[in-house]
């Protein structure tokens, strides 16, 4: 009774023309309510008329909680590499994980268009099938970061001063290759006395005029 109506919900994720999960509080506490409970049932002496029923619906939350942690999961991952692999310099600087990512972002779209079918958390939830398909996804952004980890330290060991950056920072200079005035916001990080360069008067200028300290020399 206490399931009836409890949907996953959903709502837009910016211009990617896909949806993430959201309010998923109360869900969580309605499932440690629930187990706990069916636990305790479990423990009882007077278990035994009831104890094949109980055990089926243990294994049915119990599997409802993986996915929404498997999921959960998935979607911190897909939030954090979406923008990343949006861009096409990226894509070609690192095939490999742009592919499995590819594949990741799909599975993800299709997974987030089928709660429009159906959203009952215990249907949805209780899906073995989508359980294994979260957790290969969430193997394969485990790859894709672990190469995106050392795809920036061959860029830090070419040019040390970029461990003065995140990684965040990192790439958003690397997402634009053909900009070379991307480095501009990160000029004070990577040379001490150093806060801007003056380029040509082109947006698309490579021409070094400048360079100014913080004092504005």
């Amino acid at each position: 009774q206490n399931w009836r109506g409890v949907e996953f919900e959903t709502s837009p994720w910016r211009d990617t023309g896909s949806f993430v999960l959201k309010g998923t509080d109360e869900t969580q506490m309605l499932l440690d309510d629930q187990i706990v409970k069916t636990q305790s049932m479990r423990s009882s002496p007077y278990i035994g008329p009831f104890e094949d029923r109980v055990k089926l619906w243990e294994k049915k939350l119990t599997t409802i909680q993986e996915v929404l942690d498997q999921w959960l999961k998935m979607q911190s991952g897909w939030l954090y590499l979406e923008p990343i692999f949006g861009s096409d310099d990226i894509m070609q600087q690192m095939p490999a994980e742009g592919r499995k990512f590819k594949t990741v972002d799909t599975t993800w779209r299709k997974t987030m268009l089928k709660l429009e079918l159906t959203s009952e958390v215990l249907v949805v939830g209780a899906d073995e099938d989508l359980l294994g398909s979260l957790r290969k996804c969430n193997e394969l952004l485990d790859e894709v970061n672990k190469g995106l980890s050392e795809y920036l330290e061959t860029k830090r060991l070419a040019f040390p001063r970029f461990y003065f950056l995140s990684n965040d920072e990192l790439l958003e200079i690397l997402a634009q290759t053909k900009n070379v005035q991307a480095v501009q916001p990160h000029m004070s990080k990577c040379f001490d006395g150093i806060k801007a360069l003056d380029f040509g008067k082109d947006p698309k200028s490579v021409d070094i005029f400048a360079m100014m300290s913080p004092e504005g020399e």
